[in-house]
């Protein structure tokens, strides 16, 4: 047995990334990804282990086949070292890893496996499932998303938190492109945005088989009725909100058509008689109630929580939901927006969008206050909720 294990070591042994992800799409982040860890690593090659079902996402995926084949793909054209796993299938219908990767040592005895993971689920690992059995199982490797502040220590922290771990901060940073942004291009019709986050033959796949069009009727009926800088607005606040979701939990759909949504009923509104809305109601603040109503009977949508996200997005109201705080901050922090103090919001919503939602209405009603005038009674309600959640009374 002994010689045997010599034999592997002497002749075989390789030194092997895990990689693994929905890729639903995957896109040049995870190249770069990929080219980083091999030279960082030193890596013989790295196995693209294909989620089936991922447990951890709150809507469903694109199918199997079609995603291992757009994989396929991908690991051809980029002429790297690069294998695709199908462990998973053996522990359908949903797969976890603390039970892949066990599986994958053994399969691969006598090769040394690195497991590969972005710093968003580093801060998250210890809400995984058995996060000690992943942690022993290999060393694990992380590449920063977006900037590598506290990645480092987090490592440390977690190396000493389960004895026998080995976490390693990567030396690079990814280039912030996500699978949302893919799709909200592909919804939109982005074409040369697509050939800027893909590569030429994934991109050609994805329009061949039209993936991520589901919601491109809906995309062109709002197109159609929008002046073009509302509908350019509403496209910017959809794209803040699918590329924030992660922070919230919020699945695509539901935040990509709230956040476009939100005012489709603007050049329309008011659409009804003024004592029909609450008391008090500006006339600019109709729309967000015409608006909900426009979701339901114009685009067919009776999901709840996208009716109620466009219904508030402009007032917000006391312990919103997580859609509703997207939404709500998608509106004020897409990149077109410029007001003095937006970067300072901005720079919150990337670390906290409730956070980022608190400021922004303590800011509103700093605004307001300054110049005599009252928000409205929901919007008092929320800065209230938030004051008390945070521990604040008063606005102070």
């Amino acid at each position: 047995m002994l010689y045997t294990a010599y034999l592997k070591l002497y002749n075989n042994a390789m030194k092997i990334g895990v990689f693994g992800g929905t890729f639903d799409p995957v896109h040049l982040d995870h190249l770069a990804v990929i080219r980083g860890a091999i030279r960082a690593l030193n890596l013989d090659k790295v196995l693209l282990m294909l989620t089936l079902n991922p447990p951890h996402k709150p809507e469903t995926v694109t199918d199997y086949a079609v995603r291992r084949e757009m994989l396929t793909v991908f690991a051809e054209e980029s002429s790297l070292p690069l294998e695709i796993d199908d462990s998973e299938e053996l522990f359908a219908p949903k797969a976890y890893a603390y039970q892949t990767l066990p599986y994958l040592k053994e399969k691969y005895d006598g090769d040394d496996l690195i497991y590969l993971i972005g710093s968003d689920s580093l801060f998250k690992f210890t809400e995984w499932k058995r996060p000690e059995t992943v942690a022993r199982s290999m060393p694990i490797a992380v590449y920063p998303r977006g900037d590598d502040l506290g990645v480092a220590e987090e490592c440390d922290r977690l190396t000493a938190l389960y004895p026998g771990s080995e976490f390693i901060p990567l030396p690079f940073v990814s280039h912030g492109i996500s699978a949302s942004l893919v799709r909200f291009m592909s919804e939109t019709g982005d074409e040369e945005g697509l050939g800027r986050v893909l590569t030429p033959r994934v991109k050609q796949f994805i329009v061949d088989k039209r993936l991520y069009t589901d919601y491109r009727p809906i995309v062109e009926k709002l197109k159609a009725e929008l002046p073009a800088g509302l509908f350019a607005h509403s496209l910017r606040s959809a794209e803040w909100a699918v590329t924030h979701a992660w922070l919230q939990g919020t699945g695509f759909k539901e935040s990509f058509l709230a956040a476009l949504l939100h005012d489709s009923a603007k050049p329309f509104s008011p659409m009804f008689p003024m004592d029909t809305y609450p008391v008090g109601t500006a006339k600019p603040v109709c729309h967000q109630y015409d608006g909900g109503y426009r979701v339901v009977h114009d685009f067919g949508i009776t999901d709840p929580a996208i009716v109620d996200a466009v219904t508030y997005h402009t007032t917000a109201r006391a312990n919103m939901t997580k859609l509703d705080e997207l939404v709500y901050l998608a509106d004020k922090l897409e990149k077109g927006r410029k007001y003095p103090g937006v970067d300072e919001l901005r720079a919150i919503g990337e670390k906290s969008v409730s956070d980022a939602v608190a400021a922004s209405l303590k800011r509103s009603d700093e605004y307001l206050s300054g110049k005599g005038e009252r928000p409205d009674a929901l919007t008092l309600q929320a800065i209230e909720w938030y004051n008390q959640k945070n521990g604040r009374h008063n606005g102070t």
